[in-house]
């Protein structure tokens, strides 16, 4: 009789035992589960890690560049557009901060690999492109990036701009920080050409930001 209340005890041990370590089972692929969702990344940003201010004093036509921005390098290009052909009034590599002579109608634009600044000016449209090698028509703008072209207004290429994963796709928008705020941030990292979204912009620097549910 002893050794069936013995056996019985010891079988209701065992099957509390497995019963705990089903539950834990359970529970560790659960968290485990929940971990590799809430870390899955939805949407990634990549943006202009160098922003470089440029302000201007009308009464003194001067425009500074770069305040902030202690021994950094940048092109910086003054260009008149209110005559018919655009004029170069200046082209040249500074270091940061600089002051440059400029109308208060004319293009100031300062460009590095990994950022840049405008102060604008009169619309051209037939269209010219600053990059860091000098200023060309739009027609014949060589593919160097990062560029800023200027028609009637004026783009930066390529763009500050977000991936977003959908449920049947990704797709590429421009930046909404609203939207990457209800966001959970992830990691940043600097990224060029090997990442698969600049491959064909050689000589950028962007930085990559990564956002979760």
């Amino acid at each position: 009789m002893e050794e069936h209340i013995d056996l019985a005890i010891a079988t209701a041990i065992f099957l509390v035992f497995v019963g705990l370590c089903v539950g834990l089972c359970y529970h560790s692929t659960l968290a485990y589960a929940l971990n590799a969702l809430s870390s899955e990344i939805v949407a990634i940003a990549y943006f202009y890690p160098v922003k470089i201010p440029i302000t201007y004093d009308a009464s003194s036509k001067i425009a500074t560049v770069g305040v902030g921005l202690k021994d950094v390098r940048a092109v910086i290009a003054v260009v008149k557009t209110s005559t018919a052909t655009y004029q170069v009034k200046l082209f040249e590599e500074r270091a940061l901060p600089t002051k440059v002579s400029a109308e208060a109608d004319e293009w100031v634009i300062a460009l590095t690999p990994g950022g840049y600044g405008v102060k604008t000016g009169t619309a051209y449209p037939s269209g010219l492109v600053v990059t860091t090698t000098g200023v060309y028509p739009l027609t014949s703008a060589p593919s160097l990036y990062p560029r800023v072209k200027v028609t009637t207004t004026y783009v930066v290429e390529p763009s500050e701009s977000m991936v977003v994963k959908t449920c049947s796709s990704f797709q590429t928008r421009s930046i909404d920080d609203k939207f990457l705020s209800e966001l959970r941030f992830v990691s940043s990292k600097y990224v060029g050409p090997s990442d698969p979204n600049l491959k064909d912009y050689q000589g950028v620097v962007m930085l990559k930001e990564e956002y979760s549910t």
